[in-house]
């Protein structure tokens, strides 16, 4: 067979995979620390005959299915951290331990080629297919599919060419006789193609992770790990695009600046972490909140009626006037006020309801804080009502 090419060519293209994954695998992704191991674990593999040529036949044979069942390892391990299921380690071990000494008793004992490649694709085949199994369920992108299905690829062409050229087809000869046999020119094709699919897919998914993660970052409050505003103004794009419905809920520490002053900025910074996770706690699904500078802070309330958006804006306030603070005097209460608005059909943007959402925010400070006024209605406030912004 013609094989002299894929012998020099696959370990060069596996070798510089391998190694862009752990370039990759330097800005934190453990995925591709997992996949760049695998393919420098292949290269080392497929490079056995060439690397390893003065060595006895039986211990190249055992060399390179050591290290295939090592790759397959660090390949499944990189699906299971990708798609956040448990690394089940004991299992995926002793599936290898077992299956390397089945080999050595195949290459050494029965002298059995067949023996030693069954039982050596056999546990490649477990220690990918498991992950996939696990996986299958988790997968929320097509990057996501499209690796499931080219590592499902890989399991079915192991599995297909174990049938064909050694079952149906039996392989004359010893282990000896592997480098000049078709089953070694043909694991090799498809090695070279479904590899570097495999590659290019895994390579793909974990710059497509890297890019959103960084998205996500510029779009995050360092602080309370909120959106901002940006990343505020993009998840109402995103999630309504073109509907103007729900409520916007603007909320402000009253005399914040006290506090910074008496008790210093880091008791201030823990002030603003208190009021960012009750919101958090707080929010109904699909709601979403973000932080759009100092002690300001934005909800956004999809779907939701006016007394419901009241609700919400109500019950925060009077959870965060009772927050038990030790580090202050217990006769020291800090408050917030509330400003809500609805959306309206005349809305251009969502910074219209901005807009009368931080008018009534402002009436709530002015009307002496720590209450809850609405844009447009009645203000739902315990003392004084009032309108704001009517129209």
């Amino acid at each position: 067979m013609p094989n002299d090419n894929f012998a020099f060519l696959l370990p060069v293209i596996l070798l510089i995979f391998g190694c862009t994954f752990l370039v990759v695998g330097r800005w934190g992704s453990n995925q591709a620390k997992s996949w760049g191991i695998g393919y420098l674990l292949g290269a080392a593999a497929f490079s056995v005959p060439l690397a390893l040529v003065r060595l006895p036949v039986q211990a190249q044979t055992l060399t390179a299915d050591a290290l295939f069942l090592a790759s397959f390892y660090f390949y499944g391990g990189a699906l299971l951290i990708r798609f956040g299921r448990p690394s089940f380690t004991i299992v995926r071990r002793t599936v290898a331990l077992v299956a390397f000494a089945a080999n050595v008793y195949a290459v050494i004992v029965a002298e059995s080629l067949s023996a030693e490649l069954i039982g050596n694709d056999l546990a490649c085949i477990i220690l990918l297919a498991l992950p996939i199994a696990l996986s299958v369920g988790r997968s929320q992108h097509i990057r996501d599919k499209a690796l499931l299905t080219v590592a499902f690829a890989i399991v079915l062409e192991t599995l297909v060419r174990d049938i064909i050229l050694i079952v149906l087809l039996p392989l004359p000869g010893g282990v000896d006789d592997f480098t000049t046999s078709r089953y070694d020119f043909y694991m090799q094709v498809g090695a070279s193609i479904l590899g570097l699919l495999l590659a290019l897919t895994a390579l793909a998914a974990v710059a497509l992770d890297t890019l959103e993660l960084y998205r996500d970052a510029a779009d995050r409050d360092h602080l309370t790990g909120l959106l901002n505003r940006r990343g505020f103004e993009r998840a109402v794009a995103d999630r309504h695009p073109r509907k103007k419905t729900g409520a916007i809920v603007i909320c402000d520490i009253d005399y914040f600046k006290q506090v910074n002053d008496k008790f210093g900025h880091a008791m201030g910074d823990r002030v603003i972490l208190g009021l960012a996770e009750l919101l958090k706690e707080r929010l109904p699904a699909s709601a979403f909140a973000a932080r759009f500078g100092g002690e300001e802070f934005v909800v956004f309330l999809p779907a939701v009626t006016p007394t419901e958006a009241e609700q919400f804006a109500n019950t925060s306030r009077l959870v965060f006037a009772n927050i038990e603070r030790r580090e202050m005097p217990p006769d020291y209460k800090i408050t917030a006020s509330f400003g809500v608005a609805l959306a309206e059909d005349d809305d251009r943007s969502i910074d219209d309801q901005i807009r009368r959402a931080d008018a009534a925010l402002y009436a709530a400070k002015e009307a002496g804080r720590n209450r809850v006024m609405v844009a447009g209605q009645p203000p739902q406030d315990v003392t004084t009502p009032r309108i704001v912004g009517g129209r």
